[in-house]
């Protein structure tokens, strides 16, 4: 037992000892390459940024020599074509149209001079002489005077060739301009190129995307900032990078006061090395500028010596590890418990505002009417409220006039709104109250749910926090808004009762796009006038012109029966039964008519749609759209079936009839209409007239006849319906030979 005992200490002093000697050794091993990286980062770096910092403008030389090296090229080449002969002086004098042949050598000369550079995005020839014309690889005439004035605009500058950034106006009827003009660069030269008045311009547009690639080489691994600029500062093209960068180096670079040179600049916890020059450009003189960062020369040796202290940090830090290693083991079970707990309590707090609006949800639509006020008291006493001695309101908004605001929120986004103005009513009425509950019913409005103490005067207040919501609303949403207070509650059972009478009373505001308060206390809400007026003779009206047909008269029929409607009644809830009654009536006439309303609106609910509208102006497009429209596109479908069909029994009996005497008037009596009328809708749906098409289907006979049978001419004319003397001509007139050489050449 003795010799057992002593060979466990031993074991035991063995792995400490073994511990130790680790420890010393990762130490010992750590050191020197806490040294070694110290004093690459330190001494080294510096000495490298500036080595690295002279091959960057040795680079920088010439790259800016290629980029003006390009544009020189682009200028000598348009230079060139200026000069050719295929523009001279007879562009001034030529008809276009008639000598197609040279307008066409035109636009293949320019698509040479488009794929002559991959900078060059669009070539465009002006020619202001007979013809006031534009080529785009292709001929257009100019007929828009705001076009040829934007152009002519150019041609009056006094030099023959210059670089501009002036947009030309876009035509309405052809697409001839750039449509995405934006940081456009132009070199425009007047044409002929030796003449002193000369009368077109030729304008090479530059691709961006491609010049600012081309100023990208300047800045080395894709960082930094690069741009040009005018001798007054105006920036005339940039890379993507933020506004505030560019106009920052801008000023720093003008503020050097030299036209070329280096320096560095620290922005925003950055070191830049700055470029700048000058680029000759004709008679003006534009300025490049290029940023690189300094940590993107120098990376790749602070990376060296970052990964050094980083290997010798770790191994430190397995050191330590390794000495605490059983520390941690028998802390570990309490630390994964401890952890558990605090990940439970930070989910229970994450989701304790979604349970809260769960909650006021059910309660405020009744789905908690079987609880006790007891346990809803208890309940919400859990969720963090205090109800002990408390009173309540409840607080509908309704967001009113969302349709007037297309422009700024696209169709369906009226989740998105309703989130907005949650967001909004929450601080609100966080400003006002200590306790109280949002819901958000994702439909255009909202429900406020105040606790305060018992026997707490509150009408000023809630009168206050209406009008602070309409206001904010107003001002961020540009949304109008109906708020609608509901009476003094002090059971939490009830809360469900009194939010139906609030959606009851909402019901009753005036039915136009403005702000609304209704407060239940001070008597603002009340029933509607018993006296209705409805305006029966304008449904008669619009009824009769929707079974003519009549669309536009329609249209305004409605709107002055919705006018009416609004001057006599002006509550949300009378003007929807109003309109609901007129929805009935024109189903009533579509079902008269023989048209089925569950087919014409695919099965659609439009008493349901129609009561969910609550703007006087969407409630009359979508009468207009979702009622009117589709049953007279259905009525003028069914029109057009049936005059095909008599058109098409028209055809049949000339098909079958054709070798006899057939006229327009006997196919016009076999249809049940005249003369006229059969031959506008023969010509409309055939394409051709009745003559014609009597002659193509009879000389179509005879020539199967003349292939295919022995019989005589004269038998053949019978067989098709003519007399052989005018078979002969008419065959001849339309074939161009005459029947018998058309049967010998078969």
């Amino acid at each position: 037992m003795l010799a057992l005992f002593r060979s466990m200490f031993k074991a035991r002093d063995k792995k400490g000892f073994y511990r130790k000697s680790l420890i010393w050794f990762l130490l010992t091993a750590s050191i020197p390459g806490f040294i070694t990286g110290g004093c690459i980062y330190w001494f080294a770096v510096d000495h490298i940024e500036e080595d690295l910092n002279v091959l960057h403008q040795s680079q920088m030389e010439q790259r800016v020599k290629n980029i003006d090296d390009q544009l020189m090229y682009l200028e000598l080449d348009l230079s060139h074509w200026a000069f050719s002969p295929r523009f001279g002086w007879d562009l001034q004098e030529l008809d276009f149209v008639y000598y197609f042949r040279d307008t066409w050598d035109i636009s293949q000369s320019l698509v040479v001079l488009q794929g002559s550079h991959p900078l060059i995005q669009d070539v465009e020839l002006f020619v202001d002489g007979s013809q006031t014309v534009l080529f785009k690889t292709g001929y257009y005439k100019l007929e828009d005077p705001a076009v040829i004035a934007s152009y002519r605009e150019l041609l009056k500058d006094t030099r023959s060739i210059y670089w501009t950034d002036r947009k030309t106006e876009s035509s309405d009827d052809e697409e001839i301009i750039d449509s995405n003009p934006q940081d456009s660069i132009k070199l425009v030269h007047k044409i002929p190129g030796d003449s002193p008045s000369p009368f077109g311009i030729l304008v090479l547009t530059l691709n961006r995307d491609k010049v600012v690639n081309l100023l990208k080489t300047m800045t080395p691994y894709n960082e930094g900032i690069t741009f040009l600029m005018r001798e007054g500062g105006e920036i005339i093209v940039s890379d993507e990078s933020k506004n505030n960068d560019i106009q920052g180096l801008r000023d720093e670079v003008m503020k050097q006061g030299q036209l070329s040179g280096t320096f560095l600049w620290e922005w925003e916890n950055s070191t830049y090395s700055v470029s700048y020059g000058q680029l000759r450009r004709i008679d003006k003189e534009w300025t490049y500028i290029s940023a690189a960062p300094m940590t993107a020369i120098t990376s790749p040796v602070v990376v060296l010596s970052n990964i050094i202290l980083l290997v010798s940090t770790i191994g430190l830090l397995l050191a330590l590890v390794l000495s605490w290693l059983a520390s941690i083991r028998m802390y570990s079970p309490v630390e994964r418990l401890i952890h558990e707990s605090n990940d439970l309590q930070a989910r229970l707090d994450n989701q304790q505002p979604n349970l809260r609006m769960g909650f006021l949800l059910q309660l405020l639509q009744g789905h908690l009417r079987h609880y006790t006020e007891a346990d809803l008291r208890e309940r919400m006493k859990r969720y963090g409220w205090k109800v002990d001695q408390h009173q309540f309101h409840v607080l509908q908004i309704q967001l009113i006039g969302f349709s007037s605001l297309s422009s700024r929120f696209p169709p369906g986004s009226e989740s998105l709104v309703t989130f907005a103005a949650s967001n909004i009513i929450e601080e609100l009425t966080k400003e006002h109250y200590e306790q109280f509950g949002v819901v958000n019913f994702h439909d255009l409005s909202v429900g406020v749910l105040i606790m305060s103490m018992k026997n707490e005067a509150l009408a000023n207040q809630l009168n206050f926090l209406g009008e602070d919501i309409t206001k904010v609303i107003n001002r961020i949403l540009n949304i109008k808004v109906t708020i609608t207070i509901s009476r003094l509650t002090d059971s939490v059972k009830r809360i469900s009762e009194t939010f139906m009478e609030v959606e009851r009373a909402s019901g009753f505001r005036q039915f136009v796009n403005q702000n609304q308060l209704l407060n239940m206390d001070d008597g603002a809400v009340h029933a509607a006038s018993n006296e209705e007026r409805y305006p029966f003779e304008i449904e008669m009206d619009i009824i009769q012109s929707l079974r003519s047909g009549k669309k536009t008269e329609a249209e305004g029929l409605i709107g002055r029966f919705l006018e009416e409607v609004l001057s006599h009644h002006g509550t949300e809830v009378h003007v929807q039964q109003n309109m609901l009654q007129l929805l009935g009536s024109i189903q009533h006439m579509i079902l008269q008519s023989g048209v089925s309303t569950f087919r014409l609106y695919q099965g659609a609910n439009m008493f349901d749609l129609l009561s969910q509208i609550r703007e006087p102006g969407k409630m009359l497009s979508w009468m207009k759209e979702r009622v009117i429209a589709p049953f007279l596109l259905e009525r003028d479908a069914r029109a057009s079936m049936q005059l095909k069909q008599i058109v098409e029994r028209t055809t049949e009996y000339i098909q079958a009839n054709y070798m006899k005497n057939i006229s327009l008037e006997s196919c016009a009596d076999l249809v049940g209409t005249n003369s006229y009328t059969l031959s506008k809708l023969f010509k409309h749906i055939t394409g051709v007239n009745f003559i014609d098409y009597v002659t193509e289907l009879r000389l179509d006979k005879a020539k199967e006849l003349l292939s295919k049978s022995e019989l005589k001419i004269n038998d053949i004319a019978e067989e098709v319906g003519y007399q052989q003397r005018y078979f002969n001509r008419i065959f001849k007139k339309q074939v161009g030979i005459t029947p018998t050489q058309y049967r010998e050449m078969l």
